[in-house]
């Protein structure tokens, strides 16, 4: 549960927050100094240490923020009657939000979880409710006979994620590509790999 905060106090970590999104986007997550967010923030280090103890802990407040928006698309898949459909529309909305945000904050920091545990550990944390949404509507449609792929539940989810990151990977790389058009191909991808493999 998240602790209510004073409006200023919320509109400075924003502000901080949007500052290290345009750091570690520009500059990669691994040469953002803190002294560069300090700057993009136009707080001092000492304003800064009263919001965020470290660069990790604006990474979890990060990741957190966005995986607010998540929960509605999760309970959509929950409660699906076609969970092949559901799970190809939440990665399509995935694929949309990593680009509105700027897919390449997202490249970075799971960039830098290959290095760094507890970047790790925090990206495992905010994939956690959405691989688990994501199993247990795949063994429901396989129970059903709607998914009749013979890989097992586990296999099929990191392919539907890897399909996913793919997507969100190539919008940081080529940033001019159509978002539409990578929504559909997201959306496709999804739906051949649980109803093909």
């Amino acid at each position: 549960m998240s602790v209510k905060r004073h409006e200023p106090e919320e509109v400075r970590r924003g502000q901080i927050l949007a500052a290290a999104r345009k750091c570690f986007s520009q500059r990669g997550f691994h040469a953002t100094s803190m002294r560069a967010i300090f700057a993009e923030a136009n707080l001092s280090s000492g304003s800064f240490y009263n919001y965020f103890t470290s660069k990790i802990e604006v990474v979890r407040e990060i990741c957190a923020e966005d995986q607010e928006g998540l929960w509605s698309e999760l309970e959509l898949v929950s409660n699906a009657s076609n969970p092949v459909e559901a799970i190809a529309h939440c990665v399509e909305s995935i694929v949309g939000f990593c680009h509105s945000t700027d897919a390449r904050i997202w490249v970075e920091i799971y960039t830098e979880a290959s290095r760094d545990k507890d970047i790790r550990n925090i990206c495992d944390e905010t994939e956690g409710p959405l691989r688990k949404t994501f199993a247990e509507a795949i063994a429901c449609g396989k129970k059903d006979g709607l998914i009749s792929s013979k890989l097992d539940v586990a296999t099929l989810v990191d392919i539907v994620m890897a399909s996913c990151w793919g997507s969100v990977s190539k919008l940081a790389y080529k940033p001019d590509t159509p978002i539409e058009d990578e929504k559909r191909i997201a959306y496709g991808n999804v739906v051949t790999l649980l109803t093909y493999s």
